[in-house]
């Protein structure tokens, strides 16, 4: 078996047999950490998932001279599965207030000024997506709806991490612009 240093260059190059090499070497190791995290077997197991079709891309933040190869990844897979905890509270956060303001909206249905005022609101964000290119508006829709992060949303789409960080910083920005030129029109 080759050296972890060298298996990591080759990860990084993309080679596959060495991602699988990994995989065979550390995946039963590191699928109690998800576990224990997540608490669902097949949470930790697409957490563990995700870290190796990200592996790639993050192999070459491997340093030999910071630590052992299962210590990188034990930590790797430790925050993918931080944050997918995090996303799946969020998540269940947003549900809730959806479910909230669904039994709220009695109430707004006999305050006409109200109702009126929330479906202006509604349009202008509605018109503003539609006003952005259908790369930056995708993505925004998987970061917030599907709860995606940016590597995972790189991964999917095969693209370079940065490239979505750039399309979503574009799209916000671009996004803020439409929102207060509809507020002015409206006006």
């Amino acid at each position: 078996m080759p050296a972890e240093g060298e298996i990591m260059e080759r990860v990084a190059s993309g080679d596959q047999d060495a991602v699988a090499a990994l995989y065979d070497r550390y995946a039963a190791a590191l699928l109690p950490v998800a576990l224990r995290i997540l608490g669902s077997r097949a949470e930790a197991e697409d957490a563990l998932h995700d870290a190796f079709v990200t592996l790639p891309d993050r192999a070459r933040h491997y340093r030999a001279d910071r630590g052992s190869v299962a210590a990188w990844f034990t930590i790797l897979v430790r925050n993918l599965s931080l944050d997918r905890a995090r996303r799946r509270g969020v998540r269940q956060a947003l549900t809730r207030e959806v479910a909230e303001s669904m039994q709220s909206s009695d109430e707004w249905s006999r305050d006409p000024e109200t109702a009126a005022h929330l479906a202006s609101k509604s349009e202008r964000v509605r018109r503003a997506l539609q006003s952005l290119p259908d790369v930056q508006r995708s993505t925004l829709q998987i970061a917030f709806f599907e709860g995606l992060s940016y590597p995972e949303i790189a991964a999917r789409d095969g693209v370079a991490v940065g490239t979505v960080k750039a399309r979503a910083a574009r799209a916000l920005a671009a996004l803020r612009e439409a929102l207060a030129g509809l507020t002015a029109d409206d006006s």
